[in-house]
């Protein structure tokens, strides 16, 4: 009989993680360095809990009397996140200013997003709505003069493009038609996630991972290709609100907390406060319940009229049971193949091991070969001829 096995960390848990850390993934599988603690003894669980119960208990919930530091410091860290939580709710409720100051996106998104969803879609259309996103404009300008799209006149020197009509001619439509939505994301994603600062560097691989891949299985399911691609790429916008959120109250909380203390002359909570880091628990406790129906929310702002992904988005964030050949089935398709594919490059899963998950999703036949030989995580973005 064997002692001591605890139960395997599953796999949403595995890739959750991933996305922080791999290092935590790491101690979750029993392989951790010296002086990391292990998954059983995390909070992630209690996080989740807390949260179903957050607008129900009050900030000024009873403070246990705890002997240990330790138990101290649980304590005082709860009280902190009841508050970020019952904050972090309140902000949720208003989805203008999460898409204006959270995001720092622009009320014309939508228009841009329904401008490339038709196949009439032209440089001269795009012109003057992408003139009147300055970062956008940065951004393309950027790309177009980058070694992978630059060109050369008949003496072999650089051409310089400086216009943004140029750019969008040299670009070309079907390579915006990516690009544009990725650039969103890219800007939509933290930058300042300390303690953790890899997930800004996990969000736009895995993002671009879902869409190629969706984009991919759109054709084997004669689905619109670029529906799927930008429905796919933009899902992962309420995790960046909820991740930018997050981290932004912490720090604020905290701040208040400490002048607090201060204040009162309270220099045991004083000192627990200051021993207090983010929680990676609690932030993926906030992402799976507040994602993706915060992504939904912020489609339905956009007032999107051509591009079909808000009712699709809504039934993912809704928990709706998804039915085969649609949008919504595809998008779990998408999101589990990519998140298979990060997982087993980092070596954190065996691909026996996920083989039951794989066939749960009911690919088309053929569509898991096909993707081995895809590279998921670059945009499939090819030169053009200029256009007019």
């Amino acid at each position: 009989m064997t002692m001591g096995v605890s139960t395997p960390p599953t796999f949403d848990d595995r890739f959750e993680n991933l996305l922080i850390s791999p290092d935590r993934v790491l101690a979750m599988l029993g392989k951790r360095r010296a002086g990391q603690i292990s998954f059983e003894q995390s909070e992630q669980g209690d996080a989740r809990r807390t949260l179903l119960h957050v607008e129900k208990v009050a900030i000024e919930n009873k403070r246990l009397q705890q002997k240990s530091e330790a138990s101290y410091l649980e304590t005082v860290n709860h009280q902190l996140h009841e508050i970020l939580m019952g904050e972090l709710v309140e902000h949720l409720g208003d989805t203008p200013e999460i898409f204006s100051d959270v995001l720092n996106l622009n009320e014309n998104i939508g228009t841009l997003l329904d401008a490339l969803s038709v196949k009439a879609c032209s440089v001269s259309k795009l012109e003057p709505i992408v003139a009147s996103l300055p970062w956008l404009y940065d951004e393309l300008i950027a790309i177009v003069n980058s070694p992978a799209f630059r060109r050369k006149d008949s003496r072999g020197r650089i051409i310089v493009v400086e216009t943004l009509r140029t750019a969008l001619s040299f670009l070309g439509v079907e390579n915006m038609r990516m690009l544009i939505p990725s650039i969103i994301v890219k800007r939509s994603i933290p930058q300042v996630t300390d303690p953790y600062p890899l997930i800004k560097q996990k969000l736009l691989p895995y993002s671009t991972g879902v869409a190629v891949t969706a984009k991919h299985l759109a054709t084997l399911n004669g689905l619109n290709k670029n529906e799927a691609f930008t429905l796919a790429l933009l899902s992962n916008l309420g995790r960046c609100v909820v991740t930018r959120l997050y981290f932004k109250l912490f720090d604020k909380i905290q701040l208040h907390l400490l002048k607090e203390c201060q204040k009162d002359g309270e220099q045991k909570r004083h000192e627990a406060l200051l021993k207090i880091t983010p929680s990676a628990n609690h932030l993926i406790a906030l992402q799976q319940e507040f994602a993706d129906s915060i992504t939904a929310d912020l489609f339905e702002h956009m007032q999107l009229k051509r591009l079909r992904i808000a009712l699709s988005m809504r039934t993912c964030a809704d928990k709706i049971p998804a039915k085969i050949g649609t949008l919504c089935k595809l998008l779990h398709q998408a999101r589990t193949y990519t998140q298979v594919r990060m997982l087993h490059q980092q070596k954190l899963v065996e691909i026996i091991d996920v083989k039951p998950i794989l066939a749960e999703q009911k690919y088309p036949t053929g569509a898991l070969e096909r993707l081995k030989t895809i590279d998921i995580f670059n945009l499939p973005l090819v030169k053009n001829d200029a256009e007019r």
